[in-house]
């Protein structure tokens, strides 16, 4: 009692004040008379817009700090993820080539394509091994999915590769299903296998290989598939269409076959070989 007294004693004046303010507004609150209705309807507005404004100004330093770290976060997790994916389609594509490796009866000597020179008429890789890995001019370049091109030049270090979207680029191929055989050459545009006999039994789809009569490959290397044969109705010979197995411009991990066929030259395919390589 002593002290709610003395709380009494001192606040008395505080306390009736907010006793008459608590009256004030539950009568306020419970009369319908016009002047009190405007007084409400002022008074809440002015809340209204007193919160709002304090509640935009004042955590907005705070809000947008937030922002700029969750900004920052979701950038940096951008690139992780980007990394990680990067390294998934590596990995992917190294186990292609290991698996290739450990079921081919040739000596493969793994490289990785460090220069691509790209152009309409040719496309060219640059390979980080060369003649100390015993690389040779005329060896053929394979990945996963099938030939990329032929080793054309090389030095201690390194090695230059004519891909399969060369204009100097001939090999001799065959239908794997029919067993016709033909020369396929780049246009600049389109990978074509040139006059080949109407009687030859080529059909969409049918898979394309490099032939053992080959000047330069003389090994069975997956090229691409039959996708148009074209001018099927006029002359007495058609060019055949060919979508390659290997995405040139994708590739980054390649395999360089340790050998060279001990064949006499065909004419008709490009001698890969430099007088310093012979």
């Amino acid at each position: 009692m002593r002290i709610l007294q003395n709380i009494w004693n001192q606040f008395k004046e505080y306390l009736v004040l907010v006793f008459l303010l608590l009256i004030s507004v539950l009568l306020i609150s419970r009369s319908d008379h016009p002047s009190v209705k405007n007084l409400k309807t002022t008074t809440f507005g002015t809340f209204a817009f007193v919160t709002s404004f304090f509640s935009d100004v004042i955590p907005s330093t705070g809000l947008k700090s937030e922002n700029t770290k969750l900004r920052k976060q979701n950038a940096e997790l951008m690139l992780e993820v980007n990394k990680l994916r990067e390294y998934g389609i590596e990995n992917v594509e190294l186990k292609n080539l290991l698996s290739m490796k450990d079921t081919i009866a040739y000596q493969l000597i793994p490289a990785a394509v460090i220069l691509k020179s790209f152009s309409t008429d040719q496309t060219t890789f640059t390979l980080d091994k060369g003649k100390e890995e015993g690389i040779k001019a005329g060896m053929a370049v394979i990945t996963g999915e099938g030939l990329v091109g032929v080793i054309d030049q090389s030095s201690e270090d390194f090695s230059l590769v004519k891909t399969l979207k060369h204009l100097n680029f001939r090999v001799v191929v065959k239908d794997q299903r029919s067993r016709f055989q033909g020369i396929l050459h780049w246009t600049g545009s389109q990978l074509i296998i040139s006059n080949l006999p109407k009687t030859s039994e080529i059909k969409l789809g049918d898979r394309i290989i490099t032939s053992e009569l080959s000047s330069f490959i003389g090994q069975p290397f997956p090229i691409g598939i039959v996708k148009k044969i074209i001018n099927p109705d006029e002359g007495y010979f058609n060019n055949v269409l060919i979508k390659p197995f290997v995405e040139i411009e994708k590739v980054e991990n390649v395999f360089i076959v340790a050998a060279i066929p001990h064949k006499i030259k065909n004419s008709v395919e490009l001698n890969f070989y430099n007088s310093g390589d012979k």
